[in-house]
């Protein structure tokens, strides 16, 4: 009898074992909603703030609502804002990513390769470590360097979209030495296998939410979080303030691969040209200032 009940017992630590262990998702549809103030005090000229956030050169806020297809080496981000509608569709295994852009009745669009995405943040970069430079400022150890993040594990939990979260505080330091905290809600039940973007949607389109473990809009520290990201809440002492939430995560659909094909009716370039008219723009701008 007592061997029996010490072989049940055993089964049963083994059962709640397998049960409680995270589980890894190939497939999903995740919809989610962003609410962003921007900064009251914007230099259209600044470049972002000293976390690399952009600043869009206006203030005010913006809602958008975003879809997430994820299907291995596939995904696809569509975006509704304000500002207009956002697709970007991630072919990894072809190493090709295209981002449509559908605003004032304009169709545009640019594709890219993992070797355009390295050049462009180098020369993102630059242009901040020279805007730095004007301030007076110093650039070394800044080239694509990540702040240190430190996860703070809390009691409190809340359900969003179905799902048991639990709370956790992200702690970063500025480059002048200030301590941001980023709330971050996520489940431990299940995380997204590599190549799903670590911050979900982020920005509308602006931030891309596919740019490395950092995510859209500088948020350091969300790939050290054990499970999936149900939401956050970022602030800044600069006035920027950003709330991302889950509204519905289905794991493991049914999804065709035509979700993931290039519509008509977009103008298209690479990545080279569209870089091109952003410069002739910038400077046009400079120079009328």
């Amino acid at each position: 009898m007592l061997k029996r009940l010490f072989i049940g017992l055993i089964l049963l630590v083994a059962y709640t074992i397998g049960f409680a262990q995270q589980k890894t998702v190939e497939r999903a549809i995740v919809k989610s909603k962003t609410e962003i103030t921007f900064p009251q005090n914007v230099n259209r000229n600044a470049g972002g703030d000293d976390d690399g956030n952009a600043t869009f050169g206006g203030a005010g806020g913006m809602e958008s609502k975003s879809t997430v297809y994820f299907k291995g080496d596939l995904i696809k981000t569509y975006n509704e804002s304000d500002f207009g509608n956002t697709t970007v569709i991630v072919d990894k295994k072809n190493k090709r990513t295209t981002t449509l852009r559908e605003a004032m009745g304009r169709k545009t669009g640019f594709y890219s390769t993992e070797e355009d995405e390295a050049a462009m943040r180098k020369n993102m970069q630059a242009r901040r470590d020279s805007i730095r430079q004007a301030r007076g400022q110093s650039v070394s150890n800044t080239n694509g360097t990540i702040p240190e993040a430190e996860i703070v594990a809390t009691n409190e939990t809340k359900k969003i979209a179905g799902y048991n979260c639990k709370k956790a505080i992200i702690k970063t330091k500025s480059r002048q030495g200030e301590v941001n905290e980023t709330i971050v809600w996520y489940t431990p039940d299940f995380k997204m296998a590599q190549g799903y973007p670590v911050a979900g949607n982020t920005g509308g389109g602006f931030g891309r939410g596919m740019r490395g473990q950092r995510g859209g809009f500088g948020i350091a520290g969300l790939d050290k979080i054990d499970g999936f990201i149900m939401g956050y809440d970022v602030s800044r002492s600069n006035g920027f303030e950003m709330h991302m939430e889950v509204t519905k995560a289905e794991l493991d659909p049914a999804i065709d691969d035509k979700i993931f094909e290039i519509p008509k009716g977009y103008d298209i370039k690479p990545l080279s040209e569209m870089q091109e008219q952003f410069r002739g723009v910038r400077i046009t701008q400079e120079e009328n200032n």
